[in-house]
């Protein structure tokens, strides 16, 4: 860990924290740089750093009616138990189908958790007074002033690789400064624990 990311976690340490987490950014991240964060060593450093509160984790899963591979099915849902057995609290919605093309042959899967995510932040404030944020999009940048307001703290948590330039004035902590946190490299998935 580098010595900036030492000094937030002395100014922020033992405060009572709430964690917010992205699981649609956080996804595509780790798919990007190729590596994958361990949830169950990331709860441990949040508990040996703050008075973690609670950790929700806000997740897209496909519907029933949904046709995909049994197998692709039943992997999404193991995942969702091992983070349940971690810890987190999951807030699941269905994912939406988004056609990219006319004749709606491809699509990408989407689910996006921005405003419910800020809704809660607010509905919790009054049991916490440290806001981890788990996630690069820069649609939570402006949150900033306004916990300040309320004389709440805030933490961003995410890649360097895709963190908006917004993130860069806040008080951030990247993964890639959190080698204690990454995936046993024996492990090849974030579904082998």
């Amino acid at each position: 860990m580098n010595k900036k990311a030492e000094r937030i976690l002395r100014k922020y340490k033992n405060k009572r924290a709430g964690i917010f987490i992205d699981d649609a950014n956080m996804f595509h991240s780790q798919r990007r740089v190729g590596w994958f964060i361990d949830w169950r060593k990331f709860k441990k450093f949040l508990e040996e750093n703050f008075k973690v509160q609670f950790i929700r984790y806000y997740r897209g899963v496909y519907s029933k009616n949904e046709k995909i591979p049994k197998k692709i099915r039943e992997n999404h849902q193991r995942y969702g138990q091992i983070l349940k057995r971690i810890g987190f609290e999951i807030v699941i919605r269905s994912l939406k189908k988004i056609y990219i093309d006319k004749r709606k042959t491809k699509f990408l899967y989407k689910c996006d958790f921005d405003a419910e995510i800020g809704f809660d932040i607010a509905t919790y404030l009054k049991k916490i007074n440290l806001i981890i944020l788990v996630s690069g999009d820069s649609d939570f940048a402006s949150l900033s002033d306004k916990l300040r307001e309320k004389r709440k703290n805030f933490l961003i948590v995410c890649f360097r690789f895709n963190a908006p330039w917004e993130f860069y004035r806040l008080s951030h902590i990247f993964f890639e400064e959190l080698e204690e946190v990454r995936l046993d490299k024996n492990k090849k998935t974030p579904l082998a624990g």
